[in-house]
């Protein structure tokens, strides 16, 4: 801007100075013009006078009367006769002059009583000014009497008015070059500090201000200026905290948030949604979203559900791999604004393999449950009908289904109280058990495997123990724990075969209790080991069955670990044993 203003008052002095120099020079050449032309009409009449008074009629008297006169003017004197011949110059010798009937000055004066010209002469060959009056006395002039002076002198004049218009133009551009750049940049310095804020301002450093003091323009500019940039920062750190919180909120939610404009390119996507959709581009927003998916399957879906029912509140299911079941619902994205568009559309996805897991869960243990009451029940019905059609006679048949239907009793009531055990572990509304410090080795010994000695020795299997010297108390409920060990040591003799072993061990390591039921039966094939600890989940359903066992000893166990923060690992090879592994934290 500087150099803008330099420039333009530079151009303005130049302007200024040429125009009044070449007006300074037209007015001194007119003034010069006028008063040469004076000077030469009272030269002229004073030579008119002259002849009136002499007796010079001669032409040599009047050759050297116009001698005389132009020494004492200066100037030049002819005496022209009326019919252009030259009858006396002080200049020239008047028989080697052409005729000057022609020229307009001598014409002009004979018609109008007074002839001007500005010629060159055709004798010296200099520009001259010219005046002619009548000669004589009488009803007629006797010639033309013309005085002439050469017009160097204003050409001199002219040549210095231009000499000292270049000077005053040179002097004017330094003046302008030292006072108007120290006066244009003390004027520019605010509009330059302006600029400089506000260019750190659309950098981002909001808090800057104009130092700019005045009750000019300028500084009623500067303090409109400082007040536009308070609001201006703090309009963007509302912004910037609406748009952090925003962020924050849909970045914190646990379903995919994902948002794309009417052209579907990419306005938001939360950490949930890149995952769901298996996008790796970090720098994803502006970008067609259907090309960042790397999941095809959900790429062909969702770009049918976009280009057909874009705008739409829709719910949708997508298969995903890995067993995931997601369930998409769409909506218009429209501003809070009378009358807005339609800017986009916006996608939840929320996944639902949970949801469709513990209902699939929940259908197969109504399922199982419904099988495994149906099966005694059934079994006691059909021996009691048997009975009331004349069994009961027979003393053998009579014992023998009783003691069946007593069995199937037994064995309903044990699948009733694991329910309820079971339903009573998971329920968050159960009251709170009492706790204790449970001595391991004791309870496990003495309460739990004693009252396995005989089914062990009976089937032909030793139960060995292992526990480390100097136990620390476990903070547990008694009665889970115990129900916690001889669910899995009953699980381990009854698939154990005759000769085998079952060994218990428990030590402590990273500030846990660490128990191990270790047998050598016939193991659990690694299909089948992610599943044991499901509600009715059976490896050997006919051996499970045989043995009265009801499905649901490790969920039980399962669910006691969980209770305490706890965790339950299977490990087995086939053929060659199973061992499980319950860790639970120390307190």
């Amino acid at each position: 801007m500087l150099k803008k203003l330099m420039l333009a008052f530079t151009f303005l002095i130049l302007i200024g100075v040429l125009i009044t120099g070449l007006l300074s020079m037209e007015i001194a050449r007119t003034y010069y013009y006028q008063s040469v032309e004076d000077k030469l009409i009272t030269s002229a009449k004073l030579i008119q006078n002259r002849l009136a008074s002499s007796s010079a009629e001669h032409p040599a008297d009047l050759e050297d009367l116009c001698g005389e006169f132009g020494r004492i003017t200066g100037d030049r004197v002819t005496v022209i006769g009326l019919d252009g011949t030259i009858i006396g110059d002080s200049d020239a010798d008047a028989a080697d002059m052409e005729n000057h009937r022609d020229r307009p000055e001598v014409n002009q004066a004979l018609e109008e009583g007074l002839g001007k010209s500005v010629r060159v002469s055709g004798t010296l060959g200099t520009e001259m000014l010219y005046i002619a009056i009548p000669m004589g006395e009488g009803p007629g002039p006797a010639g033309v009497i013309r005085v002439a002076l050469p017009l160097n002198d204003i050409k001199a004049i002219q040549q210095k008015i231009w000499h000292y218009t270049l000077l005053a133009i040179t002097l004017s551009i330094l003046t302008v070059l030292v006072l108007g750049y120290r006066y244009l940049s003390t004027f520019t310095r605010p509009i330059r500090e302006m600029t400089e804020v506000a260019s750190r301002i659309a950098g981002g450093r909001y808090n800057r201000r104009v130092k700019v003091k005045g009750t000019d323009e300028i500084g009623t500019l500067a303090a409109t200026f400082n007040h536009m940039a308070e609001r201006l920062e703090l309009t963007i750190e509302e912004l910037i905290n609406d748009k952090s919180k925003i962020e924050a909120i849909l970045s914190s939610s646990v379903n995919g948030v994902v948002a794309v404009d009417n052209d579907q390119n990419t306005m938001f996507l939360n950490p949930v949604a890149e995952r769901m959709l298996d996008i790796q581009e970090k720098d994803f927003t502006g970008k067609p979203l259907l090309d960042i998916i790397r999941n095809r399957d959900a790429e062909k879906i969702l770009r049918n559900i976009l280009e057909n029912y874009q705008g739409q509140s829709m719910g949708f299911e997508l298969p995903w791999p890995m067993g995931r079941t997601i369930r998409v619902l769409f909506a218009p994205i429209r501003p809070k604004v009378k009358h807005s568009r339609t800017i986009g559309t916006l996608a939840i996805m929320y996944d639902i393999t949970a949801i469709r897991k513990l209902e699939k869960v929940r259908s197969d243990f109504v399922e199982n449950v419904t099988h495994e009451l149906k099966t005694p029940l059934t079994s006691i019905k059909g021996f009691v009908e048997t009975l009331r059609e004349g069994a009961i006679e027979d003393a053998d048949k009579r014992n023998r289904f009783l003691e069946i239907i007593d069995l199937e009793t037994e064995r309903l009531e044990r699948l009733i109280e694991d329910i309820l055990l079971l339903s009573e572990i998971e329920s968050k509304n159960s009251p709170s058990i009492p706790t204790g410090e449970i001595d391991v080795s004791k309870v496990a010994q003495e309460e739990v495997l004693s009252m396995f000695a005989k089914k062990a020795s009976g089937n032909g299997i030793t139960i060995k123990t292992d526990f480390a010297a100097g136990l620390p108390g476990l903070a547990m409920n008694r009665d889970r724990f115990k129900q916690m060990l001889i669910n899995l040591v009953d699980n381990a003799i009854k698939f154990t075969d005759r000769g085998g072993e079952v060994t218990v061990s428990a030590y402590t390591q990273n500030r846990s209790m660490v128990l191990k039921i270790r047998d050598n039966g016939i193991g659990i094939p690694r299909e089948h080991q992610n599943r044991v600890f499901e509600r009715f989940y059976r490896v050997d359903k006919g051996r499970s069955r045989k043995e009265g066992g009801t499905g649901l000893g490790l969920a039980i166990v399962k669910h006691i670990v969980l209770s305490v923060n706890g965790t339950v690992e299977v490990n087995s090879q086939p053929g060659e044993g199973t061992e499980f592994t319950v860790t639970i934290p120390l307190k």
